[in-house]
């Protein structure tokens, strides 16, 4: 059985995994919540009764994965908190870009997001919504291909040469290398991408790389929403801003590489 996952790709869904998939969902609302979660509210976030959702996490429990505070919610655990320090090292990054990309997302209107390279991908590990009711959602851990739009390709640009021609030889037999290419030289020379409905049906992204003092392209910052809206013209004066809000970025991944990362 397949299902569209976020960047409308297929992804197949392995039978008999959904309780699984419900315990990963309640840890997920758990670790997006700034306070703790009382079980009915996690119950109804995720979509299960009262008693499904505390028999999952009771076991998430039982594996330190969340912990009741002293309140009676729930809040992330000391596994998690372990998990998220060997695969984040650098939390104070991801913290010091939180507020710039709600500052962005305030100034452009529409949703910020920052993405980090997982092999042949852009993974968005942060983001802030626009507040606006039709809006890009930000979808933690949701990947789209390096060579295929805005957030993908300000980092597919700034990569070593011989990288960039392994991963568009890797594309899928739909991608056309010479476009790909065409299109990165423009990223490099206007210092941002623009891409539209080129993973999300009807969006429109600009976006930038984050670039160290030695060319190392450590991120993307993107700035996405309904075409009507945010248009090309309007994503595009946008850009100058975005470039020098990624410049400041810049200096906090300076002694940092994603752990993301892989090749």
């Amino acid at each position: 059985m397949e299902q569209q996952d976020g960047g409308g790709m297929a992804a197949t869904r392995t039978e008999g995994g959904d309780t699984a998939r419900r315990a990963l969902r309640l840890v997920e609302a758990v670790a997006a919540a700034s306070s703790p979660v009382a079980l009915q509210d996690l119950a109804d976030a995720v979509g299960l009764s009262k008693s499904t959702a505390y028999r999952l996490l009771r076991v998430l429990q039982e594996e330190s994965y969340v912990t009741r505070a002293d309140s009676g919610g729930y809040r992330i655990g000391t596994r998690l908190m372990g998990l998220a320090a060997e695969v984040m090292p650098r939390a104070d990054v991801f913290a010091g870009a939180r507020p710039m990309l709600r500052a962005l997302a305030d100034l452009s209107g529409e949703t910020a997001t920052l993405h980090l390279r997982a092999g042949d991908e852009a993974v968005l590990v942060l983001g802030a919504e626009s507040d606006y009711e039709l809006r890009r959602a930000a979808h933690i851990g949701s990947a789209t291909p390096l060579y295929r739009g805005a957030s993908g390709q300000a980092i597919l640009a700034f990569l070593p040469a011989d990288e960039v021609t392994a991963i568009v030889q890797r594309a899928d037999e739909k991608t056309r290398p010479e476009e790909v290419e065409r299109a990165l030289s423009m990223v490099r020379a206007d210092g941002y991408a623009l891409s539209q409905a080129a993973n999300h049906p009807g969006l429109l992204g600009v976006a930038v790389p984050i670039l160290t003092t030695t060319r190392h392209v450590a991120a993307s910052v993107a700035i996405s929403g309904p075409a009507d809206r945010w248009t090309a013209r309007r994503a595009a004066a946008f850009a100058e801003l975005l470039t020098e809000r990624c410049a400041r970025l810049a200096l906090l991944f300076e002694t940092s590489r994603p752990s993301a990362t892989a090749s």
